[in-house]
């Protein structure tokens, strides 16, 4: 065998093994099936905050979330009114993307002001994270 045959063979191999490799850096799932069901029928909110569910449980079982995930999950939870759930998934989306450790602190801070309020109140302040100002939040680094 000639050493230019050997080359060859040898980059026949390495290029089929490359192709062998992960598709994608996340685990976007059924996630754009998920969104466009849900533009479709806005009626369905709680099919799709339950749809939305699957692909966080999804994507932390295989380790490969992508970014911004648990945050539209967390704010699916907040909008349902369950603030401490909400939290729990705003955190996981600052601890994950530190690069969202800004916005997300602001969005906590907001959904922990909303848990506070009376349950009178509450009804009045749903908009709080659709567009009204934050008191500002210091943020560690």
């Amino acid at each position: 065998m000639t050493a230019e045959l050997k080359q060859l063979i040898f980059c026949i191999i390495l290029l089929t093994m490359t192709g062998c490799g992960p598709k994608t850096r996340y685990s976007w799932n059924a996630y754009d099936n998920v969104l466009y069901e849900h533009y479709k029928e806005p009626a369905q909110y709680e099919k799709f905050v339950e749809a939305l569910k699957e692909v966080v449980d999804e994507g932390d079982a295989s380790g490969k979330i992508p970014p911004g995930i648990y945050a539209e999950y967390g704010y699916a939870l907040y909008e349902q009114g369950k603030i401490s759930d909400a939290i729990v998934y705003f955190k996981k989306e600052s601890d994950k993307w530190p690069e969202a450790k800004f916005f997300m602190t602001k969005v906590t801070a907001i959904a922990q002001n909303r848990k506070k309020k009376p349950a009178d109140q509450t009804k009045q302040g749903d908009s709080d994270l659709k567009g009204s100002e934050a008191a500002p939040v210091e943020v560690k680094q």
